[in-house]
């Protein structure tokens, strides 16, 4: 029986999984905008170049005399994110989507009389995210040192999540003077988000017993709130300078679902040579929400050095306190009485991200580009709340070219984004100094991503 009851203690150990369906809004220079701010990683927020200064610097968009048209703009990327194992029997299966990258359409529009006023109108989509990946393995190991025989063991682990947000944004600017420009652009964003996440674990003794435990996850919610961000761009003859500050959003409306299932079978949890099955599930619907993001604040320049340009640029994102995103009432489990909860909470980190870029002028119809920018993580070292996911840190490498065709301007180019990190430690739903020593069949997991990118745009 001590072997069973070891497979007790591993089976608790998908419990402390289960916090684990989380989301990518822990990092916030994943996207790019525009095919120019795309090549050149974002790092744009001291330029004046197009209507991507809509979401970059509203700031500049009344010093730009005529503004091109971003319609025809296409990002492809293939997102690829893989979930490796520790054991040599394990199988994955990755996530991959070869498709169209968030995009921006944006335009202006005028009213008589207000010839220093600038108006403009935007759409991009901020957050858009779809993953599935798994591991599964099979095995024989003696589990437990000081018993006779091996077991044989059957792992699992599912993670299934999809997030859109797309912002809709109206853009005020004013030329305070010929070469100054402030100007802020409101957004309307909606955010919906979903996530699953599975663990099971299945033994067979060296009796031909078996026990199961199998843990699920699920949460799902969605925001509507308004922000705004306010631009300062200055404009000199050997240099642009830029400032930006975005405002946390206000809620507009916030519902949610959560729910948990939590299912042992055949394990012996406290020693005394009987099965100890338990069962604790609970599924709430339109529960109250809320969905909290950080205030920022940016800064860049670009440097105009005859035929090159140089751009930097960085922005401060503050810390998020920790709050329940999903509010749901205590629940007693099946078996036991027990009381659990199925909340989902959040906690982020301040994080500051970096970004370089350079464009050269080979010939006046020849220009080329290149840029690299990071994109940390703002999920909270050894946090216990339960919905950021990705604290992997991410870096952009982007090049290519652009090319004068007539009136218009051809733009071409190659983005690789790279980052990875183990599981390692994470929040707790049930104790777990019980299994210190004990083998963790999910502890060595790591999540490896990368995208690939190639980006045509033409600009009117």
């Amino acid at each position: 029986m001590r072997t069973l009851r070891l497979l007790a203690l591993v089976a608790v150990v998908g419990l402390c999984l289960v916090p684990l369906a989380r989301s990518q809004d822990a990092h916030y220079w994943t996207n790019h905008y525009g095919t120019r701010a795309t090549l050149l990683g974002g790092a744009v927020i001291g330029s004046v170049l197009d209507l991507s200064g809509t979401y970059y610097n509203p700031g500049g968009m009344s010093l730009i005399k005529d503004p091109e048209m971003l319609m025809a703009a296409k990002v492809i990327q293939y997102p690829h994110v893989s979930l490796v194992g520790e054991e040599g029997s394990s199988v994955q299966f990755n996530s991959a989507n070869l498709g169209p990258a968030p995009s921006l359409i944006a335009g202006t529009f005028k009213f008589r009389g207000l010839g220093k006023h600038w108006f403009g109108y935007s759409y991009l989509s901020r957050q858009d995210v779809k993953l599935g990946v798994s591991v599964s393995s099979t095995g024989t190991r003696d589990i437990l040192p000081d018993a006779p025989g091996l077991e044989k063991y059957v792992t699992q682990f599912r993670l299934e999540e999809k997030m859109s947000e797309p912002w809709f944004g109206l853009t005020w600017s004013y030329k305070v003077r010929k070469n100054v420009g402030i100007g802020v652009t409101q957004y309307i964003a909606v955010r919906t988000h979903r996530a699953s996440i599975q663990t099971l674990v299945e033994a067979l003794d060296s009796e031909n017993r078996v026990a199961m435990a199998l843990e699920a996850r699920q949460y799902h919610y969605r925001n509507i709130r308004i922000l705004w961000k306010v631009g300062l761009a200055v404009d000199f003859k050997e240099a642009t300078m830029g400032l930006t500050l975005t405002t946390p959003g206000l809620t507009l409306s916030c519902t949610g679902s959560t729910g948990v299932n939590s299912t042992v079978v055949a394990l012996d949890m406290d020693g005394d040579g009987a099965g100890d099955d338990f069962l604790a599930a609970d599924y709430r619907d339109r529960q109250p929400a809320a969905f909290r993001t950080p205030f920022s604040l940016a800064a860049g320049m670009t440097f105009k050095l005859q035929k090159f340009r140089v751009y930097l640029s960085s922005e401060w994102f503050a810390w998020v306190r920790p709050y329940t995103v999903v509010d749901a009432a205590e629940f007693a489990a099946q078996s036991t009485g027990e009381m659990l909860s199925t909340d989902v909470t959040q906690e982020l980190a301040s994080v500051l991200n970096l970004g370089i870029g350079l464009d050269w002028v080979y010939s006046p119809r020849f220009k080329g580009y290149a840029s690299f920018n990071t994109d940390y993580s703002a999920k909270k070292p050894g946090t216990a709340t339960n919905l950021s996911l990705t604290d992997w840190d991410i870096y952009h490498i982007v090049t290519g070219a652009e090319i004068a065709i007539k009136n218009s301007a051809l733009t071409v180019g190659l983005g690789y984004s790279f980052g990875n990190r183990e599981i390692g430690s994470r929040p707790d739903i049930l104790e777990r100094e019980a299994l210190v020593g004990f083998w963790d069949p999910f502890e060595r997991l790591k999540f490896r991503y990368s995208t690939y990118k190639v980006i045509v745009g033409i600009a009117i």
